[in-house]
C-alpha cells in the first residue's frame, strides 16, 4: 500500500440513523425539517459543507504556444503539386430546385386538408353516380 490512509464506508444503520423510512423512501425526521425551514427563514440560504475525500482535480493542462504554432505552420503549408487527392467527392446529392411558381410539396407529400363544403359535394356526386348505376341496371333488366 502506498500510504496508511484508507477509507471505510459507513454502515446502513448509520445512514438510516437521521432518517425515517416511509413509502416514498428515506426522509429526514420532522424535527430536522422544521430546523432547516427555520434556518432558511432566518438566514435566507443554507450553507452546504461538503468535502470530497479525493480532493480537487488538477486543471487540464493547456497546449503550449510552441505546439499550437507548429500545428498552424503545418496547416498553412500549401500543396503545389496541382492535384488535390485528399478531397473526397461530395457524398450528398443536391436537392431539386423549387421554381417560383411551385407551391412546395407535391403529390402524396402534401398535407391532406378538406372543408365541409367539399365533403357535401362528394356526397352529392356519389349519390348521383349511384342513381345512374341503378337506372342503368333497371334499363338493362327491363330489356331482357
Amino acid at each position: 500500500m502506498a500510504g496508511d490512509a484508507f477509507l471505510v464506508e459507513c454502515s446502513d444503520e448509520e445512514v438510516e440513523k437521521g432518517f425515517t423510512k416511509t413509502s416514498y423512501g428515506y426522509e429526514p425526521s420532522s424535527a430536522e425539517v422544521v430546523r432547516l425551514y427555520e434556518a432558511l427563514a432566518q438566514d435566507g440560504t443554507l450553507s452546504l459543507a461538503w468535502r470530497w475525500e479525493l480532493g480537487r482535480r488538477l486543471p487540464t493542462p493547456s497546449q503550449s504556444d510552441s505546439q499550437s504554432e507548429k500545428e498552424e505552420e503545418e496547416s498553412e503549408k500549401v500543396d503545389t503539386s496541382g492535384f488535390d487527392f485528399d478531397e473526397d467527392t461530395p457524398s450528398m446529392r443536391p436537392a431539386p430546385r423549387r421554381t417560383p411558381g411551385s407551391s412546395g410539396l407535391k403529390g402524396s407529400a402534401k398535407k391532406k386538408t378538406t372543408n365541409f363544403e367539399n365533403i357535401l359535394a362528394n356526397v352529392r356526386r356519389h349519390k348521383k353516380l349511384e342513381f345512374r348505376e341503378k337506372s342503368r341496371s333497371r334499363k338493362e333488366s327491363s330489356k331482357k
